[in-house]
């Protein structure tokens, strides 16, 4: 089997998990992974797509589910079987600190020659405590780690040796050119041969988001060239549910309190001044390939009407001809008007739209940094998105924001059935509510002053954090408390909403009688299971693995219809299989893995560039 230059590694939440009973509760019903968090950032495939642009060899492997699917993986003799030029480990969201640094003592102590690096946004918030940790070597800081980590491998190979000898000879992005020293490579925080924190600034930080690529083909390459399917699967159900995204930019200009990528807290700890998006062409390219391999729905994440109408009615337009047949939803962050209904009515065979209003109270919702529409306003353009022929339209709400009452959460809930009724109870419309749990995200407003927008935190550094991830129950690992809702109520009240919602489902049919008989019998189990906890002092001896999904709402509930046998689909994965594995066969696996669609299109933008190399 080829040897790779780079092995990205993702870890669980926390990395004992499956000898360690804990009470997760609902922290996941509302994303595609377990309470483990096995889903891996869309940042892995972006970085190994790139930097086998540059000669550099990147393998994936998705540790989290390789321990979740098969009780009897040894991580440390995977660990100890592989043998890259370094290891590079996620830590983008806080849940996985203690998986990723447990993740990365092994590679040490298997491996105490090779390199480890850590990088994602909570790596950033939190570098200098990372890199005093002895097990690992480097924090990439940044939302753009691409070419960073292309500069740091080139070093990397280049003073220790590697794979490829051509390795770093290039870049896609036109970058400078290899560097001289770690001093030189930009985002980079280290430690000296005396201990002390190196921080070089964060200087790379891209006005677009043009020069990764989100071709899904290349990671159907890797697979075959490192015949590891398992290692590459994005999360536990996708193999049933197999789905992709499209990313319209990195950054944000909305400042929600609570959001570790608010415009604040990008400008503060990511080195990012403005929004970079990604060419909208570009986008549409994305996602025609997308469908072309994945069976399974699109979702376009981060709003693209953030970009102006320009951008979106190329966006739209460009879908539209294109000839987009897949499943395709929109992330929004306000609600739409009636013309990008008509747009995308006009364009899109399949369309859905997905809000987070976290509240139905105006007044709570503009303390969060949701002020610049009116539920009013929401409420018309949900019935004008059904009228427009949605296919469905998610609408989420959120327990734990600054200055909401047991009462509020409660209220939310009620809100929820009587818009049904307003809506002639019409299924297409998906409401659901959760705490906002584990944690308040790290490098966040609220997180940074946390006094002001109404909290307690019961966690500041990496090294608490880590902590609070072992404890044996939801409430208990939160790292906040809101000062207007209690631990303890909010516990309660998600319970009782839970209760609430999963009623309302069942009355407008978006449930089966079975379905919600099963969900109440979940929610109070798992009620009573934390009640005795807290009495108790210790989980009862019941197995609660039951209790950690699906918890207040049916996680199949997110799911759109999936046809898996698409002749199309079919046959494309046909053919790239048997045209990688001749590859593989004659060059002995020594082909990067990359996107010719990617490269045309830059070919496009900049002819006079295509011979750089």
């Amino acid at each position: 089997m080829p040897r790779a230059d780079l092995i990205l590694l993702h870890p669980p939440s926390v990395y004992d998990f499956r000898r360690r009973p804990a009470l997760f509760g609902p922290v996941s019903d509302l994303v595609p992974s377990t309470p483990i968090f096995e889903t891996y950032p869309l940042g892995l495939s972006t970085i190994a797509e790139y930097l086998e642009r540059a000669g550099i060899m990147v393998r994936t492997m998705n540790i989290a589910f390789l321990m979740l699917s098969d009780a009897r993986f040894d991580v440390p003799a995977c660990i100890r079987s592989l043998r890259p030029a370094a290891f590079g480990i996620d830590l983008h969201w806080m849940p996985h600190c203690h998986g990723a640094i447990e993740l990365a003592r092994i590679c040490k102590a298997e491996h105490p020659d090779i390199p480890v690096v850590f990088g994602g946004l909570s790596s950033t918030v939190y570098h200098e405590e990372l890199a005093a940790y002895d097990c690992i070597d480097y924090v990439i800081r940044g939302d753009s780690t691409e070419e960073p980590f292309r500069q740091l491998m080139t070093y990397l190979l280049r003073t220790r040796g590697g794979n490829n000898a051509r390795a770093g000879t290039h870049s896609p992005a036109r970058a400078a050119d290899t560097p001289a020293s770690l001093a030189d490579i930009p985002n980079l925080t280290r430690t000296d041969a005396s201990g002390a924190v190196i921080a070089n600034d964060i200087t790379y930080s891209p006005d677009d988001f043009n020069a990764p690529a989100l071709d899904f083909s290349y990671n159907m390459k890797s697979v075959i060239r490192y015949r590891d399917l398992w290692g590459s699967v994005p999360f536990k159900q996708w193999l049933g549910y197999p789905m992709a995204a499209g990313l319209v930019c990195r950054g944000c200009s909305h400042d929600c309190v609570t959001c570790g990528g608010s415009c604040t807290t990008y400008r503060k700890h990511y080195g990012r001044r403005r929004v970079a998006f990604r060419d909208p062409e570009l986008m549409v390219r994305d996602i025609a390939f997308a469908q072309r391999y994945i069976p399974g729905p699109v979702f376009v994440l981060n709003d693209f009407l953030q970009a102006g109408p320009d951008y979106t009615r190329t966006f739209i337009e460009g879908l539209g001809r294109v000839g987009v047949k897949s499943s395709i939803g929109f992330e929004l962050f306000r609600p739409p008007t009636a013309e990008l209904y008509e747009l995308m009515a006009e364009n899109l065979a399949d369309w859905s739209i997905e809000v987070s209003a976290e509240s139905h109270d105006d007044a709570l919702r503009a303390r969060f940094g949701k002020g610049h529409y009116t539920m009013a306003e929401l409420e018309d353009s949900i019935r004008l998105a059904l009228d427009a022929g949605a296919a469905r339209f998610d609408l989420y709400f959120m327990s734990g924001i600054p200055g909401q009452t047991a009462d509020s959460v409660v209220q939310t809930a009620r809100y929820i059935d009587d818009l049904y009724h307003r809506l002639d109870d019409d299924p297409r419309l998906v409401a659901n509510i959760a705490p906002m749990a584990p944690f308040l995200d790290p490098g966040s407003i609220a997180f940074d002053d946390p006094a002001t927008h109404g909290y307690r935190l019961r966690a500041h550094t990496l090294a608490e954090h880590r902590e609070l991830l072992l404890e044996p129950s939801w409430k208990h690992i939160m790292n906040y408390e809101s000062t207007s809702l209690a631990a303890d109520d909010l516990v309660e009240v998600t319970y009782e909403t839970g209760l609430l919602v999963n009623e309302t489902k069942a009355r407008v049919g978006l449930n089966t009688p079975e379905t919600a008989a099963a969900t109440r019998a979940r929610i109070r189990e798992a009620r009573d299971v934390m009640r005795r906890l807290d009495r108790d002092g210790n989980l009862p001896a019941a197995d609660v693995a039951a209790l950690n999904e699906s918890t207040i709402c049916e996680k199949a509930e997110l799911n759109w219809p999936v046809n898996l046998f698409t002749p199309s689909v079919i046959a494309a994965c046909a053919k790239i299989l048997v045209v990688e594995n001749l590859k593989n066969l004659f060059s002995g696996g020594t082909v990067p893995a990359t996107s010719r669609v990617h490269e045309q299109w830059e070919r496009e933008q900049r002819p006079s560039e295509r011979n750089v190399t």
